[in-house]
């Protein structure tokens, strides 16, 4: 995964954030709803067809999604809790930032939907799957990746190098594809992995 490859690159820019925010006290689980409230605020800018706001907030989201994790680990407040509200809440900004493209787009419903179940079964195969076995983390599909890819659309799209409705309907596309296809290779490595261990 892109995230797992970068994440030293990643953990390196955003430190120091962490670092000050653990200094100010900042909660992760605070952190954690700031990151739902900016994916709000990019689906509200998306609608308003206001696409520089929409590519703030986005990064802003993506900001979140990564210090939570980094403060948590720096204050040793890391909890089973913490996790939990995570994943939770990732879902329903999963939900805003796709409704929010599918607003702009004002068409592709049907696409936003395959989009938005496709998140939710990158999760859900994961969380099931590390049930009976140590990890299923294959895939190209994750969170990351997928705000990645929204991300460069909407940077395409301001630099005039596409068209707004073209870039952020192939985003929405490619979104699709992805997270589909992940949650495929998860259930495929899972039987592979269970058949392999006579189901551990």
């Amino acid at each position: 995964m892109l995230s797992a490859r970068f994440r030293g690159v990643a953990s390196a820019l955003i430190m120091p954030f962490a670092r000050l925010f653990a200094a100010l006290g900042l909660s992760p689980n605070l952190l954690t709803l700031m990151g739902l409230l900016a994916s709000v605020a990019t689906a509200f800018a998306l609608a308003a067809k206001r696409l520089e706001l929409a590519l703030l907030f986005l990064l802003l989201t993506g900001f979140f999604d990564a210090i939570d994790g980094a403060v948590a680990r720096l204050t040793r407040r890391e909890s089973k809790f913490g996790a939990f509200l995570d994943a939770t809440l990732d879902r329903y900004a999963d939900a805003a930032v796709i409704i929010g493209i599918a607003l702009y787009l004002e068409s592709h419903y049907l696409l936003a939907f395959m989009a938005l179940l496709g998140c939710f079964m990158v999760s859900y195969t994961r969380a099931r799957a590390e049930l009976f076995i140590p990890r299923c983390d294959v895939g190209l599909g994750e969170r990351a990746e997928r705000l990645l890819i929204i991300i460069i659309a909407l940077l395409l799209a301001l630099a005039g190098v596409l068209q707004a409705e073209r870039a952020l309907y192939y985003a929405l596309l490619l979104v699709a594809l992805l997270s589909h296809s992940t949650a495929l290779e998860r259930i495929f490595y899972t039987y592979a992995f269970m058949k392999k261990g006579k189901e551990l």
